[in-house]
């Protein structure tokens, strides 16, 4: 089972590239799949495909997913224990 952060982290990978020209079709695709599947093996082979990128854009990337993760509320929100839809810890 796929673990929710990496399904978040994945899907803001692949916004942030859909933003970004240097990124080939071929990327784009993997990605897509990867989001569309949440299969390992598709996550995996995003991950190797982004891990190919230029040093300097798969910084820059990576520098601009943190921060979507880092100000995503609703992700912040959905990890608390009393949010809404979610058991009551006690």
């Amino acid at each position: 089972m796929t673990d929710p952060a990496d399904l978040r982290f994945f899907q803001a990978l692949k916004q942030v590239c859909d933003r970004t020209e240097a990124i080939d079709q071929p990327l784009r695709q993997t990605l897509a799949r990867a989001v569309q599947t949440g299969d390992p093996q598709d996550l995996q082979a995003a991950r190797q495909a982004v891990d190919r990128l230029d040093p300097a854009l798969h910084s820059d990337l990576l520098r601009q997913v943190h921060l979507h993760m880092a100000t995503d509320l609703s992700a912040i929100w959905d990890a608390l224990p009393g949010a809404p839809g979610k058991p009551r810890p006690n």
